[in-house]
């Protein structure tokens, strides 16, 4: 984290953290303490801690009343309720977007994906978190407003450190690219059914892949490597 300068604090202090949580700078259950964060950041108790809460609303930290915050745990029923409600909500509002897509918005969701692109083969930075997010945002924009982006943002951010905590870990970088260059094709077919199908795929293969790495770092912290 870097000292902040300029701008609005609060939302430059929530996005230091947010990146350090996302990143695994700040790891599950580790604390978030504020004086620390002065120091780092270089800003007073205020706007860190208004980020805090900022961050505790995006299920990204728990702050218990009188306690420490520490960064919220990961575990497998939270990966599923996250997962089930990308699917109740998402997948919805992917069709509808595909339905409503200009020339304009395909052309948005080719530059995501370029962008992503050039940052996918090096998973462990703040680009590829940012990009990422941003490509999977772009399939869905042309069938959103200001109520489902509020909805989705938050699971956005919380499947996203899933991402790179397990993805990033214990899959390929060229697998991971793959797998989004068919959201682009599904997304240039024109076809909105076609484009559900490849979004639910998606989330099934990155859901199966956080599992494994999770249960797979489970036996190591209780046997040590394989």
């Amino acid at each position: 984290m870097e000292t902040i300068q300029g701008g609005s604090l609060t939302e430059a202090a929530a996005t230091q953290l947010r990146n350090a949580i996302l990143s695994g700078e700040l790891q599950p259950g580790q604390p978030v303490r504020v004086r620390d964060l002065q120091d780092r950041m270089g800003v007073s108790h205020i706007p860190i801690r208004e980020a805090i809460r900022q961050l505790e609303a995006e299920g990204l930290i728990v702050a218990p009343p009188r306690r420490t915050p520490v960064v919220a745990g990961v575990d497998l029923d939270d990966l599923a309720a996250i997962y089930e409600l990308r699917r109740m909500i998402e997948l919805p509002i992917v069709r509808r977007a595909r339905e409503r897509a200009t020339d304009a918005d395909v052309r948005a969701v080719r530059e995501a994906f370029a962008a992503f692109e050039a940052v996918a083969l090096d998973p462990h930075t703040t680009e590829f978190s940012e990009r990422h997010i941003a490509f999977h945002q772009s399939l869905v924009e042309a069938g959103c407003n200001a109520w489902t982006r509020r909805v989705l943002d938050p699971l956005g951010t919380g499947a996203e450190r899933y991402v790179r905590l397990f993805v990033s870990q214990y899959s390929t970088p060229g697998w991971t690219l793959h797998l989004h260059r068919m959201l682009l094709d599904a997304y240039e077919t024109g076809n909105p059914e076609q484009m559900v199908t490849a979004l639910a795929n998606h989330f099934t293969e990155t859901e199966r892949v956080v599992r494994e790495g999770f249960e797979k770092q489970q036996h190591a912290a209780r046997f040590g490597p394989v």
